[in-house]
C-alpha cells in the first residue's frame, strides 16, 4: 500500500522554525547571503550589474530558503509570516518609511563627512543610473521589488526570528538591523543602512508580518530609484534639501516614534500575539 505524505514524520513538522537547529538556520541564513553576494559579483565582473541585482538575490537567497521550507508542513510564506496586510498599518509602515528616509540620508551625509564617497560608489551609482526603456523597468524591478523581497525574506523573515528565538526581543532587532547595515559593503552606508534595517526589524517585531518590512523596503529604494533615475551623475554626491537642515532631523525622528508606536498599537488590536510569542509556541 502506498504511503501517503502524512506517514512522512518530517513533513508533519509545521516549520523550519519548529523542526532544524538555529545554529544551522543561522548558517544557512549567512550562506545564502554570501551566495547572493558572490553572484552579484560575477555579474558585475561581465558589466552586468543592472541584471545582477535582480537574479542574484533570487538565485541564492529565494530558491534556497524555497527548497528548504517546500519539505515542511506550512507554506514558504506561512513559515516566513507573509501574510496579508491591513489598510491602516500600510499607511503607516509607508509614511514612517518615508519620513524615516529624511533619517536615513542625514545620516549619511554626517557619515561622508568622515568617510566620503569613494570612487568606486560612485562608479556603481552611475552604472546603475537607468539610460533608456528596459534599464529603467530592469532597475526598477531589482530595486524596489527583487531586493526589498528577497532582502526582507532572509534578514527578517529567517536570520531575525532565529535571533528572538534565542534573546531579547531588543537584541534580535538592533542585531538583525546590524547585519543589514553590514552586508550593504560600504562604510559610507554603514551606519545609515544599520539605522533603517532596525527600523525594518522593529516593524516586523511589532507586527508579526514579514509583509509589512517588504513594503517599507520597497518605498526606501523606489525613492532611491526616483533619486537616481532624475539626479545628474554631477550631483549623485549632493545632499537632499531635506538632508541640508539640521532640524528636519529630530523632527523625523520623532514622527518616527510616533508613527512606530501606532504600528505597535495596530498590530496588537489584530493580532494580539507578538512575534516573539509566535516562536515559543513554534518550539514547543
Amino acid at each position: 500500500m502506498q504511503e501517503g505524505p502524512q506517514s512522512n514524520p518530517e513533513i508533519q513538522r509545521r516549520s523550519i522554525f519548529e523542526t532544524l537547529n538555529q545554529y544551522y538556520l543561522l548558517f544557512f541564513g549567512l550562506a545564502c547571503i554570501v551566495s547572493s553576494v558572490f553572484l552579484q559579483e560575477i555579474f558585475i565582473s561581465i558589466d552586468q550589474f543592472r541584471l545582477g541585482i535582480t537574479i542574484a538575490p533570487i538565485i541564492g537567497i529565494v530558491l534556497p530558503l524555497f527548497v528548504l521550507t517546500r519539505r515542511f508542513q506550512q507554506t514558504f510564506a506561512e513559515q516566513l509570516r507573509i501574510r496579508k496586510m491591513r489598510v491602516t498599518t500600510t499607511v503607516q509602515v509607508v509614511v514612517a518609511t518615508l519620513v524615516m528616509v529624511v533619517v536615513v540620508d542625514h545620516v549619511y551625509v554626517i557619515s561622508q563627512q568622515f568617510m566620503p564617497s569613494s570612487d568606486a560608489y560612485l562608479e556603481s551609482l552611475k552604472a546603475l543610473k537607468p539610460t533608456g526603456f528596459w534599464s529603467t523597468a530592469l532597475t526598477f524591478l531589482g530595486l524596489c521589488i527583487v531586493v526589498p523581497f528577497t532582502e526582507e525574506v532572509v534578514f527578517r523573515g529567517l536570520i531575525q526570528r532565529v535571533f528572538a528565538l534565542n534573546m531579547l526581543p531588543i537584541v534580535a532587532v538592533v542585531l538583525s538591523g546590524t547585519f543589514f547595515g553590514v552586508i550593504h559593503l560600504s562604510p559610507q552606508l554603514l551606519v545609515s543602512m544599520t539605522c533603517f534595517g532596525i527600523f525594518l526589524a522593529f516593524v516586523f517585531y511589532a507586527t508579526s508580518n514579514l509583509t509589512y518590512p517588504i513594503v517599507g523596503h520597497a518605498v526606501l529604494n523606489a525613492v532611491a530609484f526616483v533619486q537616481l533615475t532624475f539626479q545628474s551623475e554631477d550631483s549623485f554626491t549632493d545632499a537632499p534639501f531635506y538632508a541640508q537642515e539640521w532640524w528636519y532631523l529630530p523632527v523625523a525622528i520623532g514622527i518616527v516614534l510616533i508613527l512606530s508606536r501606532e504600528i505597535k498599537r495596530g498590530a496588537a488590536r489584530s493580532a494580539p500575539a507578538p512575534l516573539e510569542t509566535e516562536y515559543l509556541d513554534d518550539r514547543e
